[in-house]
């Protein structure tokens, strides 16, 4: 869950990578042109973020992982769909959806669908559905606090805006009838400076001495943000991730490709966690 608020965040955060006084290149056929700026995207796009108070969303992930190489190499994929709904202030989130992954048991290319579904709160606590057991486990609440903090912080893009903009000139502008179209490209290391420093939060608030990151090589990053022309909503983004990890004594190379699709806004009033849930969840040792 920490991950998709946080490629959530890190999707919004670019917007603020707007000092460049371009207005936006149009795409084939776009007739509607715009002359705005990325700047003055940025800043309406940032007035629209701040009335939002909840969003529903729809997510389909891949993920491809292979480690090792020659002969004792393995590869594997994991595709998952997801359904989400999110209210801002009190937080709340339930995610629904299923998760395809190989069956490791199997001899063959099989492989096996997992539903997940999970709730949060903030004054109840965070709700994960065991399958396999087909009943309800609850995170203590110690470890509940820091996930919330660290969502909380994660959507404060004015704190990161000076990390931000040191990555103005690998942003690509463009429009087409409907949309501003934000893409960034990153390659190397250079942008794994603004994610160490999100891990770094993590790595405080959990009380954990080693920086998981430290292994880790970007490949390529690249994200595609999609925004409205007329209400300036962040209605998709594209993200693709290429990266690389020394995994002990093997090298672990990771494709990530996922889409993230606003389906609605403002539309929820509250998000209710069924009463059996709560009163029969175990708390997770």
């Amino acid at each position: 869950m920490k991950k998709i608020f946080k490629v959530l965040a890190v999707g919004t955060l670019a917007l603020t990578l707007a000092a460049c006084n371009s207005s936006a290149t149009p795409t084939k056929d776009t007739t509607k042109t715009s002359n705005l700026t990325l700047e003055q995207v940025y800043d309406k796009a940032v007035d629209r973020q701040s009335d939002i108070k909840s969003a529903s969303a729809n997510m389909d992930m891949t993920q491809v992982t292979k480690v090792g190489s020659g002969e004792e190499a393995m590869e594997f994929s994991i595709n998952s769909k997801m359904e989400m709904d999110i209210i801002v202030d009190p937080l709340a989130m339930h995610l629904s959806g299923s998760m395809s992954m190989p069956d490791m048991m199997s001899e063959g290319q099989e492989t096996t669908d997992m539903p997940i579904e999970m709730y949060m709160k903030k004054d109840a606590g965070l709700f994960m559905k065991d399958v396999t057991t087909d009943s309800w486990l609850k995170l203590p609440d110690e470890n509940f606090d820091a996930i919330l903090d660290q969502t909380a912080a994660s959507a404060d893009a004015k704190e990161q805006l000076e990390q931000l903009k040191k990555f103005i000139n690998d942003f690509t502008f463009e429009q087409t009838d409907k949309e501003y179209v934000l893409t960034l490209e990153a390659k190397g290391d250079k942008f794994k400076e603004l994610i160490d420093s999100e891990i770094n939060k993590s790595i405080e608030d959990m009380g954990l001495e080693e920086n998981p990151m430290d292994q880790l090589t970007i490949e390529k990053i690249n994200y595609v943000l999609h925004i409205d022309k007329e209400t300036f909503d962040t209605k998709k983004m594209d993200m693709n991730f290429d990266l690389k990890m020394a995994v002990e004594g093997d090298e672990l190379l990771m494709n990530t490709k996922s889409v993230v699709t606003y389906t609605d806004f403002n539309h929820l009033k509250t998000i209710d966690i069924p009463q059996s849930i709560v009163d029969n969840a175990q708390t997770i040792e």
